[in-house]
């Protein structure tokens, strides 16, 4: 059975083929060592914010990297409450929920889960710098997954959970230094309705159905049409002869900015 995340859902919504290039026959592409940099200092956050919860030590990792010490701090500095520990209830770092679904299985990996008698609250980590409109991050398959799934797999209402993004800003690459994390964490609430719940189960059928018949079809899958605009940002526009909307008149590429780039799940 084909496993879904919102990962998945993204590509797929975006452009089947760049699904297919992502996840069903992987095509190498090269990396950027400032992105491939971010992407190591948020695994390590992850990584210290997971032992944190566990009970675990993270002395060592705060004192090789002070700003990752400082991003830490920061975030008990600014969220006191949300480490209090529990009386009751359910919390767990790094939590996995599957779902099967129209013949998926549809996972989601909350950073944090936080479950009471009658409410419930996914909390995420998040390490870029410039946090999107709270309704862009409303639409995004990650908070919409990750809430539907919270709903279909307990016996809260939609009405009784929600989910927060935490942003902590890395540091510079030039300055791996506690100096460098000038930046305060800042969060995201977004609450959840019953419509909501509606469309995101809609929308899920659309995407599993589209991906059953396009699996069931011959050769590569269908691509996003030019006039979408997201084959300007697409890695493999070269492999699917798109390079002229990859690349300007005069041979310059073109780039997505950072804080666009979807965070890689581990």
């Amino acid at each position: 059975m084909i496993s879904l995340t919102q990962g998945h859902l993204r590509l797929l919504e975006m452009c089947p083929r760049r699904y297919q290039y992502s996840y069903i026959e992987p095509v190498p592409v090269p990396a950027d060592p400032v992105m491939v940099e971010r992407q190591r200092w948020g695994t390590e956050f992850h990584l210290v914010m997971q032992q944190r919860e566990l009970g675990l030590s993270v002395d060592q990792f705060l004192r090789q990297d002070p700003a990752l010490g400082a991003a830490v701090n920061g975030l008990l500095a600014a969220a006191p409450d949300l480490f209090v520990p529990q009386v009751e209830g359910f919390r767990q770092s790094e939590h996995r929920r599957t779902l099967i679904f129209n013949g998926y299985a549809l996972t989601a990996i909350y950073d944090l889960l936080v479950l009471g008698p009658a409410q419930g609250q996914i909390v995420d980590w998040k390490t870029y710098q410039r946090p999107p409109q709270p309704t862009q991050l409303a639409k995004e398959w990650q908070t919409r997954l990750y809430l539907y799934l919270l709903v279909e797999t307990s016996d809260l209402t939609p009405e009784q959970v929600s989910m927060t993004y935490w942003f902590v800003a890395p540091p510079s690459i030039e300055r791996q230094t506690a100096e460098s994390q000038t930046a305060p964490p800042s969060r995201i609430t977004i609450v959840y309705t019953p419509a909501q719940h509606r469309r995101t189960e809609a929308d899920l059928h659309r995407l599993t159905d589209r991906l059953t018949t396009l699996l069931a079809t011959e050769g590569d899958l269908q691509q996003v049409a030019v006039t979408e605009g997201h084959c300007a940002h697409c890695p493999f526009a070269v492999r699917c002869l798109r390079s002229h909307e990859r690349y300007g008149p005069e041979g310059d590429l073109v780039l997505p900015a950072i804080a666009d780039i979807a965070e890689v799940p581990l």
